[in-house]
């Protein structure tokens, strides 16, 4: 085992993988405002070293709140500046499950209105995209010619508007 501040590598039967010390699972939130645009987030991620565009997602029980639908929507706030009503799970499961043990959650958030200006907590920079749904796929390809990584989570994301 090696451990890290925040990560362990961990070994089982001969495989090496990676796990969070806290905040073992993570959520995502498909957001849509009531005139049809998706709220998208982008950020820069070391491990890529690129702006990467997301849906809204944070960590379950990093900062003490141990329930996932709760955590959807605390993160939804953080970093849209968009509160929900209600969230509703979509589906959850592993994201890269060769090399971590992280699982996601899937949640569709309903009832939104905007509260703040967002762009997450701390050091976090996060840049806000509201875009129309009906042109997603020439925005996210757009973004992705200007060298931005378009998280493979928002394709599945959409899967389920």
């Amino acid at each position: 085992m090696i451990e890290g501040k925040y990560v362990l590598v961990l070994e089982r039967d001969g495989w090496e993988y990676v796990e969070r010390k806290r905040g073992k699972e993570a959520v995502i939130v498909i957001a849509q405002t009531e005139d049809g645009k998706l709220i998208f987030v982008e950020q820069y991620r070391r491990p890529v070293d690129v702006n990467v565009i997301e849906w809204p997602a944070g960590l379950i029980g990093d900062d003490g709140v141990d329930d996932p639908a709760e955590t959807a929507k605390k993160e939804l706030e953080e970093e849209t500046g968009y509160r929900c009503e209600r969230v509703e799970l979509m589906t959850k499961g592993p994201t890269s499950s060769g090399i971590t043990s992280e699982i996601v959650h899937f949640f569709r958030a309903f009832g939104l209105k905007k509260t703040g200006k967002g762009g997450g907590v701390g050091e976090e920079k996060i840049t806000v995209h509201l875009v129309d749904r009906e042109n997603v796929r020439d925005w996210l390809a757009q973004r992705e010619r200007e060298g931005n990584a378009i998280d493979t989570k928002v394709w599945g994301g959409l899967y389920f508007l």
